[in-house]
């Protein structure tokens, strides 16, 4: 039997891959409550952000915390203040490319913060007894896990060889379904 007589033989093989993707952007509006009346937002950050995620159905689910600063001025820019709240959040992180065939106890989590919560808006409310805060931030996240992958099997005498030499004896006349094509037609087509 002549080598390119041979079919070629394909192997299961278990091994660990990207297995899932997501990104998600998010903006979110926070009302905060001082304790003494304020005349003026003079600033506004997010610190201390803090979080961990896990895999919740075909999504990432993601829980953190962080702090917000706010420095006001009161009693007729008299006196200045920094009024701090720790915001709790939980954010789900839809998979668009999620493959079926991984083993879910083999699955590692690992989220990126793309962007860090930041503040963007920071607004007396229209009572004038609190303040409005937008906070927007964006998480990728991704999933390696184990997942099966099927590989071709070529026998060990042609281990040496070329590749393609190798993989153009079994096309056979596929090869030559595209030899009566003229390039120059397709071409002239394109350039009209």
């Amino acid at each position: 039997m002549s080598q390119s007589e041979k079919a070629i033989e394909y192997r299961h093989i278990i091994t660990k891959a990207v297995c899932g993707k997501g990104r998600k952007f998010s903006q979110v509006s926070h009302a905060l409550k001082p304790s003494t009346p304020i005349h003026t937002i003079l600033g506004a950050w997010v610190i201390n952000h803090k979080y961990e995620c896990h895999k919740v159905g075909e999504a990432v689910e993601v829980q953190g915390t962080y702090d917000i600063n706010i420095w006001v001025s009161a009693k007729g820019n008299t006196k200045t203040d920094v009024i701090k709240e720790t915001v709790s959040y939980t954010e789900q992180v839809p998979l668009n490319y999620y493959d079926q065939h991984t083993r879910d106890t083999s699955v590692a989590v690992s989220t990126a913060v793309t962007q860090v919560p930041n503040c963007v808006e920071a607004s007396i409310a229209s009572n004038s007894e609190g303040i409005n805060i937008r906070v927007e931030k964006e998480f990728q996240v991704e999933l390696v896990g184990e997942t099966k992958i099927c590989v071709p099997v070529y026998p060990m005498e042609l281990a040496n060889t070329d590749e393609k030499d190798y993989v153009s004896e079994y096309v056979g006349d596929e090869a030559d379904d595209f030899e009566h094509l003229d390039g120059d037609i397709i071409l002239d087509d394109l350039t009209d």
